[in-house]
């Protein structure tokens, strides 16, 4: 139904809520008291109603005694649905049990942030949430802004994003780098001789070999032999272990693969920028209670770390 919006505007729609007050009580002074209004601004709101609907919704049948109207009677269910709605859609926010609750949540991240957090997002759900899945999805990061944007993910986690004034984002933690080698390594520090004579791994998400390690050695002048690259950050510990390459990897997910997987961190031989993980969501969600939910979920996994 299409609406008429310049009826709607000869309709104050507080009068609804009067409607459906005196339509209850079939008294002026009752009604009044009820709305906390004085007796003379409620039968001028009643003079109005009048007007609007052509109806006069009370008649005296007595001296002490109104009568609803058969024609205010009529439509008194339909005033009360729709205060009911306005109230359900405006005023009552909406509740989230995540102990009852089935949802399935949508979250583009990489493996790297899956591995670092989802151990303990994971271990909560199952305790706390036993009905809501997760589920990760490999959306490229030139892609997240729109896939967020058209409602196909809820969430994003990962490096942070130039993102629109529609975005709204939250830090979690900061990250920095550590070159990894296999633990029969016997170097205790690898100096920058050591670093460009050795054959290594890269991640990269850009399907080539080079890497903001490459611009720094670059200016100084030197280079380094890249044999093999992934866009895969969880493959890379399997790789260090078999073979006497090296890589730069996320702190945080190289201290847990580390004993595990007989790996030893070094120190990189230069200044390498970390980054700042966020999770980045679209504002139609930033006040809704389940969306609160998961964002405090992953929160409380970083405070856990």
């Amino acid at each position: 139904m299409t609406l008429d919006y310049a009826n709607l505007r000869q309709l104050d729609l507080n009068l609804l809520l009067v409607l459906d007050i005196l339509i209850a009580e079939a008294s002026v002074t009752q009604a009044a008291e009820r709305l906390h209004m004085s007796q003379s601004a409620m039968s001028h709101a009643l003079k109005r109603l009048r007007k609007v609907l052509n109806d006069p919704i009370l008649i005296r049948v007595s001296q002490r005694q109104m009568e609803v109207t058969p024609y205010a009677r009529e439509i008194s269910g339909q005033v009360r649905q729709v205060l009911t709605d306005i109230q359900a859609t405006l005023l009552v926010k909406e509740t989230f049990d995540p102990a009852t609750t089935k949802v399935d949540f949508r979250m583009a991240t990489n493996d790297y942030v899956e591995a670092t957090i989802g151990g303990q997002v994971l271990s909560k759900l199952m305790v706390d949430a036993p009905q809501v899945q997760i589920r990760i999805c490999s959306t490229k990061k030139d892609e997240v802004l729109a896939a967020l944007d058209a409602n196909r993910i809820d969430l994003f986690i990962g490096a942070e994003l130039d993102r629109k004034p529609w975005h709204d984002q939250q830090a979690l933690y900061e990250e920095e780098f550590v070159c990894v080698v296999r633990s029969e390594n016997p170097l205790t520090e690898m100096s920058l001789t050591d670093y460009v004579a050795r054959s290594h791994i890269l991640v990269s998400l850009r399907d080539d070999f080079l890497g903001i390690v490459d611009r720094r050695l670059a200016e100084q002048q030197q280079a380094r032999s890249v044999i093999w690259s992934t866009p895969h950050f969880m493959s890379v510990p399997f790789l260090l272990a078999r073979t006497d390459c090296v890589a730069l990897l996320p702190k945080r997910m190289a201290e847990q693969c580390a004993k595990a997987m007989g790996l030893k961190l070094l120190p990189p031989p230069m200044d390498i920028t970390g980054f700042t993980v966020s999770m980045v969501w679209h504002q139609r969600h930033t006040h809704s209670s389940q969306h609160q939910w998961l964002r405090e979920q992953v929160a409380q996994a970083i405070q856990a770390l």
